[in-house]
């Protein structure tokens, strides 16, 4: 029996150790998420989101470890790739992905939502590759064709740890046992995906010349990231529902079928590699091909960002004109002047619409009473919407000039009684979302413009009235 066979029945212990650990984490978000109200205990919530999002990358970073048994490599080495990767993802990703892309989850349709999710994942996979490229890949220490699995899993858990205290930070400590989750699977996702791709590394370092190599575990790499993204956003796609099954469970499996494809590997090797070194320009070409992808995700996603929504435009009662993007379906319903509505996504919740209203139909007047202000106005119209949702919370109103009008703006905080707005829109809850009702008065009328924008989206800083052009009064 070869050490490695006698070393097996402690690795799977210490792995199951490990898992238990993680458990443990999910468990004590769980009981936290239940007992305490992190929106009140500032301190306790900044703790909080440190343990969760660092403790998972930590815990599977000794698993990974643990699979060197042959010759294990410096803790120091991986300790310090670890913390490089949460350099990069901190200082060159987050500010380059916040110029090149768009917003998360971008586009009118499922193809431009898609296409966002590769773009993401390929510049993140490039950039976590070409960072062990450029830093332990060139010394002594990388002597074996696994020590791409161990640097590039190391890498990719520095990289997962502060993508995941982003993610907790903006949910403001909010569903703590579904965050939890997911930050235990996307560290063990951005491990395995990006020990994989580097395991080609070790290839490229120990093994004949390829091209063709290290392009492909970016592209594989990409890919596999930008199908768990996929799956794991079913998570939060419609409201506050939280969809397990079709979200955090395939996600899960994905992840683990890599981590065991490189358990494999690991398994099958058979120590230091001696490997003929490339020449300067064999070096230079193995990895020219990644800049190439890394430079055209970037630009492609630049491209994307800066291209005009296309728009349409309508014109209403009341000098009332709107743009709104030509994506959005109208819909005719008797008791609005105009709605348009975004299908695609939202759950129905992402629309703009304009309402014409009487003033005596809102406040009751006497003969010799002339017209009421508008924040009177908007007053009786907050207390009207409230009772047609089935929670309703104001979050602000203020008088506004707009288009040198005199209009007053009511934003708030909705949970509809009916699944969506218009038929066909994807809902199978009740529409969950932010809105703002910007009100003005011509003569004996109240025009009502209300722009919403759903919950998910509201969270991740997609507003639509940025969407929206607007122009009040008869010019």
């Amino acid at each position: 029996m070869n050490p490695s066979q006698r070393n097996r029945p402690g690795l799977w212990l210490s792995t199951a150790v490990s898992i238990v650990g993680l458990l443990l984490v999910v468990l004590f978000s769980y009981i936290v998420e239940r007992t305490l109200d992190l929106t009140i205990h500032s301190t306790l919530r900044t703790l909080i989101s440190l343990l969760i999002a660092f403790v998972p990358p930590l815990i599977w970073l000794t698993v990974f470890y643990r699979q060197d048994r042959l010759d294990p490599e410096p803790k120091s080495f991986v300790f310090k790739t670890l913390i490089l990767g949460a350099l990069v993802q901190k200082a060159l990703y987050a500010p380059v992905i916040s110029v090149v892309m768009p917003e998360a989850q971008a586009g009118p349709n499922a193809s431009d939502y898609i296409l966002s999710v590769v773009l993401v994942a390929l510049i993140q996979e490039s950039m976590k590759l070409l960072s062990v490229r450029y830093s332990i890949y060139v010394s002594k220490e990388f002597d074996e064709k696994i020590d791409g699995i161990i640097y590039g899993s190391a890498l990719g858990l520095g990289f997962a740890a502060m993508t995941n205290l982003d993610m907790i930070i903006r949910n403001g400590g909010s569903v703590l046992t579904a965050i939890s989750s997911i930050v235990v699977i996307e560290s063990l996702a951005h491990a395995s995906f990006t020990g994989l791709s580097c395991y080609f590394l070790g290839q490229d370092k120990f093994g004949k010349f390829n091209m063709f190599r290290l392009p492909g575990a970016v592209v594989l790499a990409t890919a596999l990231n930008a199908l768990s993204r996929i799956l794991i956003d079913d998570l939060v796609r419609d409201g506050f529902r939280m969809n397990y099954m079709l979200g955090i469970i395939p996600a899960a499996l994905l992840a683990v079928v890599i981590f065991g494809i490189l358990v494999i590997l690991t398994f099958r090797t058979k120590g230091k590699e001696e490997g003929t070194a490339m020449t300067k320009r064999q070096a230079f070409l193995s990895v020219l091909p990644v800049w190439v992808l890394l430079i055209a995700a970037m630009i492609t996603g630049l491209a994307i960002k800066n291209a005009p929504i296309q728009t349409a435009t309508v014109s209403l009662n009341g000098g009332i004109r709107i743009a709104y993007p030509s994506s959005w379906t109208q819909s005719t319903r008797d008791d609005y002047l105009f709605m348009a509505v975004d299908l695609m996504s939202g759950g129905g919740q992402n629309f703009v619409s304009v309402k014409e209203v009487g003033v005596n139909t809102l406040i009751s007047l006497r003969g010799d009473e002339g017209t009421p202000e508008l924040e009177d106005i908007g007053a009786a119209w907050a207390i009207r919407t409230g009772r047609e949702y089935r929670f309703y919370q104001a979050v602000k109103s203020y008088p506004l000039q707009f288009n040198g009008l005199d209009t007053y703006v009511i934003e708030y905080i909705y949970i509809s009684d009916n699944k969506s707005p218009v038929l066909g829109s994807k809902s199978p809850t009740p529409g969950i979302g932010y809105s703002r009702d910007i009100i003005t008065a011509s003569g004996d009328q109240v025009y009502v413009i209300t722009v919403s924008t759903s919950y998910n989206d509201w969270i991740l800083k997609k507003d639509n009235l940025e969407k929206i052009t607007l122009s009040l009064g008869s010019n």
